[in-house]
């Protein structure tokens, strides 16, 4: 047995939010802009990123898709501390996520992080 659809129902259905896989929202173009400075959502928002956040986003760009061990990251951050980078990345997911969207920076328990979107480093 079938339960009938209302209005409400039917509408929510027909959303274009309710159409979106959430996978889609990952496929959406990140930007780096101004030499790294600024994280540019899909939606157009910019986000001013520290030296840190920076150097760690130009790292991710240089292995688009695939796992970045910390070890690596720590290489291009000499003389920071583990600590220092998942406070680094803890703090720009919060900054991205205040500006309305999720990051699709994600941790590899036991290695590091990948980004499951599309970044484009515009050319300086």
């Amino acid at each position: 047995m079938t339960q009938p659809l209302t209005a409400p129902g039917l509408a929510a259905e027909a959303s274009p939010d309710a159409q979106t896989p959430p996978a889609a929202a990952a496929a959406e173009t990140w930007q780096l802009l101004y030499r790294g400075w600024v994280l540019s959502t899909p939606h157009g928002v910019r986000i001013s990123l520290t030296a840190l956040e920076r150097v760690c986003f130009l790292a991710i760009a240089d292995h688009p898709g695939r796992e970045l061990s910390r070890d690596i990251l720590m290489k291009a951050l000499p003389g920071s501390s583990l600590r220092t980078l998942n406070v680094a990345i803890s703090r720009l997911r919060k900054k991205v996520s205040d500006a309305g969207m999720e990051l699709p920076l994600h941790t590899v328990h036991g290695m590091g992080y990948v980004f499951l979107g599309h970044l484009h480093v515009q050319p300086s």
